[in-house]
């Protein structure tokens, strides 16, 4: 959904009601036409012939949003029309410095969706190293990744909970340093924690954990503090004091 909101946006910046005629081989490829034919008809082009709607700008954005993941992706990163300076600087976060990179991963992207949506747990078990890799590629240039957090750590063992909190400690200190007279409305300390966790996760995830294993929010939380009090034993903190839980 977040590719295809900087997708229109960006685009639509850029070509306004001209966009069909200037993608028209793109929605007009039988190959693409065919995926998107039902026994009720074809989606694509109820929308390109209908003539009430009128504007080139309101057929695209009823097009992107009906779009498969694949033909986003296509679009995205082999369309010579949108590899335009202003459409790449609006879409992009971090603009890739080369494409190659992006545009030979984005089957890996795909594998990865449909193992999620069919449940294809084998593999992804045995492509989990490599989907994580490129899921992180992929945010880190959307702009969806965790802020400041441009690679994972990695380690040579499966770590503790300490041990990743110590390396998320060295990127994002302030996810631990939380401060409820000090940070803005933007970072309010109820959604740190939140961050924290998640990051915990995605850390364990990226080194070897199963999804299983995960550690507790009160595993976290408890270590995050016996950290913050340098390692002395809280393991009588009452959890629902934490401003995790406590209302804004």
């Amino acid at each position: 959904m977040q590719l295809k909101r900087m997708l229109i946006s960006s685009v639509l910046a850029y070509y306004k009601d001209d966009v069909i005629n200037v993608f028209e081989k793109f929605f007009y490829n039988k190959t693409r036409l065919s995926r998107y034919t039902y026994k009720d008809g074809n989606s694509f082009l109820a929308i390109l012939k209908n003539p009430q709607i009128t504007k080139g700008s309101q057929k695209f954005i009823r097009l992107v949003n009906i779009m498969y993941l694949s033909d986003i992706l296509f679009m995205v990163l082999c369309c010579e029309q949108f590899r335009r300076e202003e459409i790449i600087n609006n879409f992009y976060f971090k603009v890739p410095e080369k494409y190659g990179k992006l545009t030979s991963s984005r089957q890996k992207l795909l594998d990865l969706r449909n193992d999620i949506a069919h449940y294809n747990f084998k593999d992804y078990e045995q492509n989990r190293k490599d989907y994580l890799d490129v899921l992180l590629m992929f945010e880190i240039h959307m702009g969806r990744n965790i802020k400041g957090i441009l690679e994972f750590p990695h380690f040579t063992e499966k770590p503790s909970v300490r041990a990743i909190l110590l390396a998320i400690k060295d990127l994002r200190p302030d996810l631990l340093d939380i401060d409820p007279n000090k940070d803005d409305e933007m970072e309010y300390f109820y959604n740190k924690h939140r961050v924290l966790m998640d990051l915990c996760d995605d850390i364990a995830m990226y080194n070897g954990y199963m999804p299983q294993e995960l550690p507790s929010p009160w595993t976290i939380l408890r270590q995050m503090y016996a950290i913050k009090h340098d390692n002395k034993a809280v393991e009588q903190i009452d959890i629902y004091s934490l401003p995790l839980f406590k209302q804004k």
